[in-house]
């Protein structure tokens, strides 16, 4: 009898726990981190948008800028605690979340934001509002949304976490097609 009531109690104490966490369980690999579809890479007269694209200095660009809409919301890519709100030079108003597995994800150039810090947050919340802060304030910069995704502190590719991108300068190849090599006639004495 006594064996089984604390049997009973473990099994109270797993199923609660089970439940409690249930909502923060991340049911796809990666949401969409703006309403935007297709998600687009931003490609504008101040620069390329692409992960590791190259910036000034010998640098490179440590996320992807997806265009979005000025004040459309901004939501987080995975369920997680809000590491980090503020203002920074270069990313503007920012937010960080830390996920599961070592992961953290950085959402930047916001307008404003609606979490604070140590607050656990689903995949999924609204974080705050695509704006034009830090070094996106130019006229010539497309409204966007920074988004970095980092492992173990190291930027990766937020599309190697499931998002899928499309970058309007990548041209698409079906994949049964080969690309054309040039023919002969192709050259310059035997073309226009």
């Amino acid at each position: 009898m006594r064996r089984s009531f604390w049997m009973g109690i473990g099994f109270g104490v797993a199923l609660t726990a089970a439940v409690f966490q249930l909502p923060y369980l991340d049911w796809s690999s990666a949401a969409p981190p703006i309403d935007a579809r297709p998600l687009t890479i931003r490609h504008d007269a101040k620069g390329n948008g692409a992960f590791f694209a190259p910036r000034s200095g010998r640098r490179h660009h440590r996320g992807i800028d997806l265009v979005a809409a000025l004040n459309s919301p901004v939501h987080a890519i995975r369920s997680g605690i809000v590491v980090q709100v503020g203002l920074h030079r270069g990313l503007g108003r920012f937010v960080e979340l830390e996920h599961r597995h070592h992961l953290h994800s950085v959402y930047a150039h916001l307008n404003d934001v609606r979490v604070e810090p140590g607050t656990r947050i689903r995949q999924g919340t609204i974080i705050g509002t695509v704006g034009k802060t830090g070094n996106a304030r130019h006229p010539w910069i497309t409204p966007h949304l920074h988004l970095e995704v980092l492992k173990d502190g190291e930027p990766i590719d937020p599309q190697t976490v499931g998002l899928q991108v499309v970058d309007p300068t990548t041209p698409l190849i079906a994949r049964d097609q080969q690309p054309l090599e040039p023919s002969e006639s192709d050259d310059a004495s035997g073309g226009e």
